[in-house]
């Protein structure tokens, strides 16, 4: 619900087989990637890249496609599109032109953060069923960002991933940023926003010429789960923050940081530490096969950053169970698969192939792969 690639256009505005053989070894589950394939047809003008994904009631995909302003709602089952929902930008239901954040509960309650720090709830047919303007004043008057386009609604309320309110970050100190929350609990009724979460001293270390940013997930209990560019997760249970070890085997401990002492001197080395470093993405729970998935995304950088379909060329999966623990890895065939969309059946997990370089992609229908699970 959150996603990285969105990430250069905040800054501006803040201021294989082989390689599944090898990991099964390593599992306590046994992961087969098989020929079997789902497809979902894709309505004319809509892409295959960018869009906010999302599992919903276990039984439905929604799409958000940023570029025709649709809801595409498909079946889990079959791949069939279901509803499309056309948001309008004007008028009684009007969201305005640019939607930063999207998460639904249900196909009748549908959450999009838009324009300046408003949220919009609005039913299956894209009517407004409510607005809020939240007010960031007391906010940024303790030097905190809200990252509007990043949050979730957990079992207990609405969280937003929160930031220090700087463009160039490695102007603070390591523990000034520790003092800053990344995760926010607003009160929808009182206006507020409560921290819960702050950045880590382990994930901070003594070096920020790295990315910092958090991204939100939802886990086994709907509780939110914070996904730092690092070995651990962070997962608030009962209030408390818990750590856990969820890291894949190829990537480094730490976080990549950057060679130069600043990187905020050249932008385009501020570009690749955000997006084409190793770097964890998104957390998927599927609660068929009772498994967390956690994406790695491995070292890849375009040769041109005017590209807007480059995707990275090699994917890694992390498998946790439902306490967090480590059951499987593994390392994917290099250009043929998209992880930032993925989910789960009973028959196993379905992981997107619509990669630029899979000579498979077509424009007619987004294509999933089943990697089926063995205990």
């Amino acid at each position: 619900m959150k996603k990285l690639i969105l990430f250069s256009g905040l800054l501006f505005l803040l201021f294989g087989c082989n390689s599944a053989d090898k990991s099964e070894s390593q599992s306590e589950i046994q992961l087969s990637i098989t020929n079997t394939i789902k497809t979902l047809p894709l309505p004319i003008g809509v892409g295959h890249f960018n869009h906010a994904f999302q599992s919903v009631e276990d039984q439905y995909l929604l799409f958000f496609d940023y570029k025709s302003f649709q809801v595409l709602i498909y079946s889990k089952a079959d791949g069939s599109l279901i509803k499309t929902i056309q948001l309008e930008q004007e008028g009684p239901n009007g969201i305005g032109k640019f939607v930063a954040g999207f998460f639904a509960k249900s196909l009748d309650e549908i959450y999009l953060t838009a324009g300046t720090n408003t949220l919009f709830k609005i039913d299956g047919n894209g009517k407004i069923l409510q607005k809020i303007q939240m007010d960031t004043g007391d906010l940024e008057k303790d030097g905190v960002s809200l990252f509007s386009n990043i949050f979730t609604i957990a079992n207990d309320g609405i969280y937003f991933a929160a930031f220090p309110l700087v463009f160039e970050w490695t102007s603070l100190s390591p523990e000034e940023l520790t003092k800053i929350p990344n995760l926010l609990k607003f009160d929808s009724l009182a206006g507020s926003f409560t921290p819960v979460s702050y950045f880590p001293e382990e994930f901070v270390g003594n070096n920020l010429n790295k990315a910092i940013f958090p991204i939100l997930s939802l886990g086994p209990d709907q509780e939110p789960v914070i996904n730092l560019n690092f070995r651990n997760l962070y997962q608030v249970k009962n209030g408390e923050v818990q750590a856990h070890s969820a890291a894949h085997s190829e990537f480094p401990e730490e976080p990549t940081t950057s060679s130069m002492s600043n990187m905020f001197e050249d932008m385009n080395e501020i570009m690749k530490m955000i997006n084409n470093v190793d770097i964890y993405t998104d957390l998927f729970y599927l609660p068929e096969q009772e498994l967390l998935v956690r994406v790695a995304k491995f070292e890849d950088i375009p040769e041109s950053t005017a590209d807007a379909t480059f995707l990275a060329s090699q994917w890694g999966l992390v498998f946790l169970d439902t306490d967090y623990k480590k059951v499987g890895e593994i390392t994917l065939e290099p250009n043929q698969y998209n992880g930032q969309y993925i989910f789960g059946t009973n028959e196993g997990i379905w992981i997107s192939t619509d990669h630029p370089e899979n000579p498979e992609l077509s424009e007619d229908f987004m294509r999933f792969q089943l990697i089926e699970v063995n205990r």
